[in-house]
């Protein structure tokens, strides 16, 4: 029997706002676009801000309207991936058997560790504690004998939740939750369910698996598995980065060429700070654009010599942008994958010290790291 820990960070985003910035703490944290500019949507809200109804995926605007005294904060999506990254270094001293599900939750095969850490349920305990040590964020766990019941059992403790379903307590738990406690049951398909008088999960075993999949296919047979609370996925073993990004979502649309060439140049400062700290190179940059109208795409190109230079990076993204059709754009973002530790460079074997570029974005990153990110921008940037 396995033991599964689904670790899932509460109101992450906001949280992370809250550790940065202490003065924010205990107060309605908004994290999302600005409800007074364009169609911003809410991407993560603090406790405090969901008691007045505020959730992910709400207008910006509306959760306005119910919180006019939430604060609301534009999304530092690099901030929350590093911190992230930081949380799963954490869980990966336990055992490397980690799957990073999210920019927010992951799940932990604890079987077989006893060895090392004793009762998994325990170890599933310590790791939640050592995150709260480590980083001051709180998260809910959830251990189960699969993924899918431990997520649920997470989801089901929230906030600074701990819950654990043994074997023979699973129908005890599953039957009397909704029926679109189940992931990947969404709203659509629970009103076709109880159209069939489906609205508890134990409801679905009154049904058998080819009445399920003639009425709805193979949706049907995940069903009722999942009502069984039966789930075979494996946890998938994949820390390497493959890529490090960033992406600015703007309030109002911009088609002026020389805007959009200084908001890329602050997006690849970003990129290139992060390669910096976690000693990375890349050789492929991707740009990517959302036009106003939603059309999205993206454009490539390869360096013949990985690179973490922002000189480097921003010159061949604009070189990208600006072969694209003028339009209106809402967001513009920059990645670069092909990753490699900086020391497997051949490049980098004669050198004697780092490139010029790369000494000025070493000491503007210790200096971030000390003051903040606001004590130090490009001219530019300053309103």
């Amino acid at each position: 029997m396995r033991t599964i820990a689904h670790i899932d960070m509460d109101a992450f985003f906001a949280s992370v706002e809250q550790h940065d910035y202490p003065e924010l703490r205990g107060k309605p944290v908004v994290v999302g676009g600005n409800p007074f500019k364009g169609r911003g949507v809410v991407s993560s809200a603090s406790y405090e801000a969901r008691k007045y109804g505020i959730h992910s995926a709400m207008s910006s605007k509306r959760a306005y309207r119910l919180c006019p005294h939430a604060i609301f904060i534009k999304p530092r999506f690099a901030r929350y991936e590093q911190m992230f990254w930081h949380i799963a270094k954490i869980m990966l001293k336990f055992t490397p058997a980690v799957e990073l599900a999210s920019i927010d939750e992951a799940y932990i095969d604890l079987t077989g560790t006893e060895r090392l850490w004793g009762d998994p349920v325990r170890t599933a305990m310590k790791i939640k504690r050592a995150i709260l040590d480590k980083t001051g964020l709180v998260a809910s766990v959830g251990v189960a004998p699969n993924k899918m019941l431990a997520k649920m059992a997470s989801e089901s403790g929230k906030p600074d939740g701990f819950v654990v379903i043994r074997p023979e307590d699973v129908r005890k738990f599953l039957d009397p939750l909704p029926v679109d406690a189940i992931p990947g049951v969404g709203e659509k398909f629970a009103e076709n369910l109880s159209k069939l008088g489906i609205q508890k999960i134990g409801d679905v075993l009154n049904f058998s698996e080819n009445v399920l999949i003639s009425i709805f296919g193979k949706a049907g047979s995940f069903l009722y598995y999942a009502a069984l609370g039966q789930d075979d996925r494996p946890v998938k073993m994949e820390h390497t980065r493959k890529s490090i990004s960033h992406e600015s979502t703007f309030d109002e649309d911009i088609e002026d060429i020389e805007e959009l060439r200084r908001k890329l140049l602050t997006i690849c400062d970003h990129i290139a700070e992060r390669m910096l700290k976690e000693r990375m190179l890349g050789r492929t940059i991707t740009l990517k654009i959302r036009q106003w109208d939603f059309y999205t795409s993206t454009r490539s190109t390869t360096l013949a010599i990985p690179t973490r230079s922002n000189k480097i990076i921003f010159k061949n993204a604009y070189s990208l942008l600006k072969k694209l059709p003028r339009a209106p754009i809402r967001l513009l973002g920059v990645s670069i994958s092909h990753l490699i530790p900086s020391g497997e460079n051949p490049e980098e074997l004669f050198r004697t010290s780092l490139p010029e570029d790369e000494k000025l974005m070493k000491a503007i990153s210790e200096i971030r790291e000390k003051y903040g990110t606001l004590c130090i921008r490009r001219g530019f940037e300053i309103e």
